[in-house]
């Protein structure tokens, strides 16, 4: 049940308003709210072949599996006999932690990195939280555009790979001259 809070924070997180106040009973600080962006992409690929090549694209780009939360099958368990496959893939880097915690301590609420994969209308949905690209030290911005370049990637090789690893010819862009 410890992902629940999650699921309700998250779009609370999303609609926030980009701001920064004084904290309660100290006028000198600040809060900052940074709002999260999410890339959701869709495919014809099986659920578990999209999850599959996730973990291993995680994997390539020297990011760690941290846990996984495979909602669609606890919520059948409980009952829900027709609910859709839903997993949320929490990764991590431990050079990137380690790196942003030099930088801002407090800017690793944001990790560990998640991506959901869930089926909708008979479709795989991708779903990929980005980092914040509006911190106050430019540094930090500098660290999560590299960050997010390395998730779109990470989601990228999902939506363009089949089971075996070639590319599929319906992904790739048109060349146009």
């Amino acid at each position: 049940m410890r992902f629940w809070p999650l699921l309700i924070c998250l779009p609370l997180a999303a609609c926030s308003p980009k701001s920064a106040q004084p904290l309660a009973g100290n006028p000198a600080g600040t809060v900052e709210t940074h709002a999260y962006h999410i890339v959701r992409a869709a495919t014809g690929k099986s659920f578990d072949d999209v999850v599959q090549e996730l973990e291993f694209a995680i994997s390539e780009h020297n990011y760690r599996v941290t846990g996984a939360n495979n909602l669609g099958k606890a919520l059948r368990e409980r009952g829900d006999k027709n609910f859709p496959d839903t997993e949320v893939i929490h990764f991590c880097s431990v050079e990137n932690a380690g790196e942003v915690l030099r930088l801002d301590p407090g800017y690793v609420a944001m990790m560990p990195c998640r991506i959901t994969v869930h089926v909708q209308d008979g479709k795989t949905i991708i779903s990929l939280i980005l980092l914040p690209e509006d911190h106050p030290d430019p540094r930090v911005n500098e660290f999560a555009r590299r960050t997010n370049a390395e998730l779109r990637q990470i989601m990228d090789f999902a939506l363009q790979q089949n089971a075996v690893g070639h590319p599929l010819p319906s992904t790739k862009p048109a060349i146009t001259p």
